[in-house]
C-alpha cells in the first residue's frame, strides 16, 4: 500500500512541478515581450477630460470633415470650457474663412450664455453632439456643401442622458492645401 501511495504522490508532484515550470515560462515570455518592446502601453493615454482635444478628420472626404469639425463645435464640456466659443477655439486647425475669424479671438461682446450653461458646469454635465450626413455632399471646384443634422445629449454624471436639441444645417467647406475645411455653417432648423 505504501508503495501505491508513492505512486499517486508522485504524478501528482510531477504535475505540479510542470505546472509551475509552465507559469515561469510564461512570465519569462511576458517579460521579454514587454523588455523587447520597451512598453506596455501605446503611450497615447490621457486622463481627466478631452476638452481641447481635437480628432483629426480625413482631410480628403468634405462629408467626414463636415461631421468631425461639426461634432467637435457642438460638443461641450461647461466645467471646463468657458463657453461655446472654446469648443469652437479647439478646431481652428479645421477651419478658415469666416468659421476661422470667428475661432481666432473671443466674441466681442460675449453673446448671452446659453440658460443651463451654469446648471450643467455646476453638474459636471458634458453635451455631446452626434452629426451625420443628411443628404449628398455637393462638391464644386474647391468648395463644397455638406447639409447635416446634428443631434446633442446631455450626459450627466449619473449616467443618465437627456436630449437637448436637433439642428438641420449646410456646412460650406473650401479646399485649402489639399485639406477640406469648414468655411461657414447655416442653421435650417432647430428642435429649440
Amino acid at each position: 500500500m505504501p508503495a501505491s501511495r508513492t505512486t499517486f504522490r508522485t504524478p501528482g508532484v510531477a504535475g505540479a512541478v510542470l505546472a509551475a515550470v509552465a507559469v515561469v515560462a510564461l512570465i519569462a515570455v511576458g517579460t521579454a515581450l514587454v523588455v523587447l518592446t520597451g512598453t506596455t502601453s501605446s503611450g497615447d493615454e490621457r486622463g481627466g477630460t478631452d476638452a481641447g482635444f481635437a480628432i483629426d478628420p480625413i482631410s480628403d472626404d468634405p462629408t467626414s470633415v463636415a461631421t468631425v469639425v461639426m461634432a467637435g463645435i457642438y460638443t461641450w464640456q461647461p466645467s471646463v470650457q468657458g463657453s461655446t466659443w472654446d469648443a469652437l477655439r479647439v478646431q481652428s486647425a479645421f477651419l478658415t474663412g469666416p468659421m476661422a475669424t470667428a475661432a481666432a479671438a473671443p466674441p466681442t461682446p460675449a453673446p448671452r450664455p446659453i440658460s443651463e450653461w451654469a446648471g450643467w458646469a455646476r453638474s459636471d454635465d458634458t453635451v455631446t453632439a452626434a452629426v451625420e450626413a443628411s443628404g449628398e455632399a455637393v462638391v464644386d471646384g474647391v468648395s463644397a456643401t455638406v447639409p447635416v443634422t446634428i443631434s446633442q445629449t446631455v450626459l450627466h454624471r449619473s449616467r443618465e442622458s437627456t436630449p437637448f436639441t436637433t439642428y438641420t444645417a449646410d456646412v460650406t467647406l473650401t479646399r485649402v492645401d489639399d485639406s477640406w475645411k469648414v468655411a461657414n455653417y447655416r442653421i435650417l432648423s432647430s428642435s429649440l
